[in-house]
């Protein structure tokens, strides 16, 4: 790809992931969030592994397979595709569509975005897949601040289930970030498409089961997902968030590495903020601007003058948006 269409592709996966916020809004307050979540992936994980399927068809129709193909996972690569399902969709997910049923999406999407990069760097540390950096490691102090910001009183106070609610989203990114580093070797193996692909669909599944057991699954929630904008945030979930938007950050990862892909950090957070005032209404505290505003500063520090990566150590980090990722 020229430098221009790579740019161009950053731009729209930038722009895409700072509208989910919205959509997982709209889509969680008619819909049960682990069902809404769960048959979100696993529609995104088939259209994924089909898609790499024909892929692999047209590559090649009638030679054996290579390495990292389909038809070549390794026993021990399917069970690193679990713990990395398990963590970065079916953990993350759970908590962090649980939580913005407390938070606005504004604040969520700084929540998640902006400690997404430290996250990444600090677990990568403990498993010596980052080399120690002062300049991150106070970068994480800066971020440990904005945290602190956020989750200070106002005068007039934040109910329990919004501080619950904050808590779930930190709790649901750290989960991503930990599958994030766990499965950074599947991506040296096998295709983007592949990985992103089964982890929806496996993490989905699992979404969906526990949907089954807590949550109240019925005719109501079916007549509730039939509604015109609940349809709508869903589809724009799985067609631009999980497929389009992902694929694209992938290809950044492979490309350019973790670090200056992660750069979308800067940029998601604040179109979803915007998007929250504008559209939905959202109110935006002084604390938590002021928080926002630091956490920001420690991703930048973080990110800024980064380390040369090579294309083969990028991290795999999944949407959620993003999306996911957003997700």
């Amino acid at each position: 790809m020229t430098r221009s269409t790579t740019y161009f592709l950053f731009v729209v996966m930038c722009l895409v992931w700072g509208l989910t916020w919205i959509a997982i809004k709209t889509g969680i307050a008619a819909v049960p969030p682990l069902f809404f979540a769960g048959t979100r992936f696993v529609a995104a994980g088939i259209l994924l592994l089909a898609w790499e399927r024909l892929a692999e068809r047209r590559r090649a129709f009638s030679a054996p397979p290579r390495a990292g193909s389909l038809r070549a996972v390794r026993r021990e690569d399917w069970r690193s595709m679990l713990v990395a399902s398990l963590l970065v969709i079916a953990a993350t997910y759970s908590l962090l569509f649980w939580g913005m049923q407390h938070v606005a999406s504004g604040l969520s999407a700084v929540l998640n975005l902006a400690l997404m990069p430290v996250g990444l760097f600090a677990i990568g540390l403990a498993y010596g897949e980052e080399r120690f950096s002062l300049r991150r490691l106070v970068a994480i102090a800066i971020g440990i601040v904005g945290l602190a910001v956020l989750f200070r009183p106002e005068s007039g106070g934040r109910d329990r289930f919004e501080l619950w609610g904050m808590a779930a989203i930190i709790g649901g990114t750290l989960a991503y970030c930990w599958g994030s580093v766990l499965s950074r070797k599947l991506l040296r193996i096998y295709s983007p498409e592949f990985v992103s692909g089964t982890t929806c669909l496996v993490g989905g599944i699992v979404l969906i089961g526990l949907a089954l057991v807590v949550e109240p699954i019925g005719r109501d929630t079916l007549a509730a997902f039939a509604a015109p904008a609940v349809i709508a945030s869903w589809l724009f979930l799985v067609l631009f968030g999980s497929l389009a938007a992902f694929t694209i950050y992938m290809r950044l990862v492979r490309d350019w590495g973790a670090t200056q892909a992660g750069l979308y950090a800067f940029v998601s957070p604040a179109i979803a903020v915007a998007v929250g005032v504008f559209i939905s209404g959202e109110r935006v505290r002084t604390t938590e601007l002021i928080g926002m505003l630091i956490m920001l500063a420690a991703t930048w520090f973080a990110l800024s003058r980064p380390a040369v990566e090579r294309p083969e150590q990028a991290l795999l980090a999944v949407p959620v948006r993003k999306g996911r990722r957003g997700f």
